[in-house]
C-alpha cells in the first residue's frame, strides 16, 4: 500500500504575477496538483504529459506537457533528448533544468520563460509551446519563446484583443525609446 504523505502548500494566488482580472490560483510545489490544474483547463486527450526522472541522487520528477496536434514534433523531440542527456546529482528547482536546456547560456536574452500561473501555462500550450513542470517548485518552464512573448503579461489574455494589442504595441515602442533615445542623445551632443 502506497501510504506516503508529503507536507504540501495549498493552492494560493500567484505572488510573482498578480492580476487584476483572471483566475486566482497558482502552481504549488506538488507536481500532481500542478498537472491536475493544467488538465482541468485543457480537457483534451491530445494533451500529452510525459514523465521523466532527472538527477542521480535526487531523482526529481519532471513532466513535459504539450498538445500533440498543435506542438511542433521536432521541438518536443529536442526537449526530450536534452532532458535525457542531463547528468547531474540533483535538480532542486526548475532553474537548474533551464541551464541545461537552453541553447546559448551566456546570452542576455532569456530563451526559456517561466510562470507561476496555470492559466498562462495552459494558454502557452494552446499556442503550440511545450511546458516543463518540475516537482518541488511552483514555476514551470515555457519553450520555445520569442522576444515578443517577453512583452506579454498574463493579464493580456483577459483583455479585449484590440486593447491588449494596443498595450503590447505601446510596450514595444517604449522599449525602443528606452534603448535608442539615450544613444541618440549622446550621438547628437558629441
Amino acid at each position: 500500500i502506497d501510504a506516503k504523505q508529503w507536507e504540501m502548500r495549498a493552492v494560493n494566488e500567484s505572488q510573482s504575477e498578480p492580476l487584476v482580472r483572471g483566475p486566482r490560483d497558482g502552481f504549488t510545489e506538488t507536481l500532481r496538483i500542478n498537472t491536475a490544474m493544467l488538465r482541468r483547463r485543457i480537457r483534451t486527450p491530445n494533451l500529452k504529459m510525459e514523465m521523466f526522472q532527472v538527477g542521480r541522487i535526487s531523482r526529481t520528477d519532471i513532466v513535459v506537457a504539450y498538445i500533440d496536434t498543435i506542438a511542433n514534433p521536432k521541438v518536443v523531440e529536442e526537449i526530450r533528448s536534452r532532458i535525457k542527456r542531463i547528468d547531474i546529482d540533483g535538480i532542486l528547482e526548475s532553474a537548474y533544468l533551464e541551464e541545461f536546456i537552453e541553447d546559448k547560456p551566456f546570452t542576455v536574452f532569456p530563451q526559456v520563460d517561466s510562470t507561476e500561473r496555470p492559466d498562462k501555462a495552459a494558454a502557452s500550450l494552446l499556442e503550440g509551446k511545450v511546458i516543463i513542470v518540475v516537482d518541488n517548485t511552483p514555476f514551470c518552464l515555457i519553450m520555445p519563446i520569442a522576444f515578443s512573448n517577453l512583452l506579454q503579461t498574463s493579464e493580456d489574455y483577459y483583455l479585449r484583443s484590440i486593447y491588449a494589442s494596443f498595450i503590447r504595441i505601446l510596450r514595444f515602442i517604449s522599449i525602443n525609446i528606452a534603448l535608442l533615445l539615450p544613444a541618440l542623445y549622446i550621438a547628437i551632443v558629441t
